[in-house]
């Protein structure tokens, strides 16, 4: 009997011994570093006018390569200033073979559509003006999105949204901030509709500040775009399925 008792208590320690070295070795498989592929879509804003380091997705990127979960972090930038969003479906076509890799997509998008709205009338202006011109924009949007998805049903998508750097430049136009808030609701409902998807507002971070803007006033300068990258992290931080497995 006894010698019965002594194996039963040599296996239970070894059972003990071993059980913390496989939860370790366990932690160590899963918290293996990845490498993560990121497509940047749209305006100027994602072409980083305004900065010579490339705007905020060059701090997203070091942002992201901070992390224990990644290892390297690999950036495709297809910004291009004054993109609208009528074009920005050929630029998708024309770069699917990357985006069909991407894990995280930014995109940044309209406010070129609404300084078309401007220019094409800047002596009678209507807020209903924009209304017509926002409900033509959601429309393309969400045509833009299921191009997207069907490129790539994995990829996180990350969708920013726009600023008001009018107020100075306009001040014929009071309802300007009511305007941007207006599209960037309508932006926010469309990618709601689709699964792995993120809405970042960032108009609050240029309210009535001009040290975060470049010196043509428009676009964001360095501060501005470190201030737009940590808002745009903030939000990942928040949603971590992003990082998959």
């Amino acid at each position: 009997m006894n010698k019965f008792l002594l194996l039963f208590l040599c296996m239970c320690l070894v059972g003990c011994s071993s059980t913390p070295t496989m939860m370790k070795e366990k932690e160590q498989v899963q918290m293996k570093p990845r490498d993560l592929q990121i497509v940047a879509l749209g305006d100027s804003l994602t072409e980083g006018v305004g900065d010579e380091q490339g705007g905020y997705v060059t701090f997203i990127k070091q942002y992201l390569e901070s992390r224990e979960d990644v290892n390297k972090v690999f950036v495709h930038n297809f910004g291009k200033r004054g993109l609208r969003s009528t074009q920005l479906a050929d630029v998708m076509i024309n770069n699917e073979s990357v985006i069909q890799q991407a894990d995280l997509i930014f995109i940044t998008i309209g406010g070129n559509d609404m300084m078309k709205v401007v220019r094409s009338h800047f002596l009678s202006l209507t807020y209903d003006l924009f209304v017509k011109e926002q409900q033509a924009f959601a429309s393309r949007l969400d045509e833009q999105l299921q191009l997207l998805r069907h490129m790539n049903q994995d990829a996180y998508i990350v969708l920013i949204g726009l600023y008001n750097p009018f107020s100075s430049a306009f001040p014929n136009i009071p309802e300007m901030d009511e305007i941007i808030h207006m599209w960037n609701e309508g932006s926010k409902e469309v990618i709601s509709r689709y699964d792995r998807t993120l809405f970042v507002p960032i108009a609050d971070l240029f309210e009535g500040r001009d040290d975060v803007l470049y010196d043509d006033q428009f676009h964001p300068n360095k501060i501005g775009y470190e201030q737009m990258a940590k808002r745009i992290y903030e939000y990942l931080q928040r949603h971590q399925e992003w990082i998959g497995e």
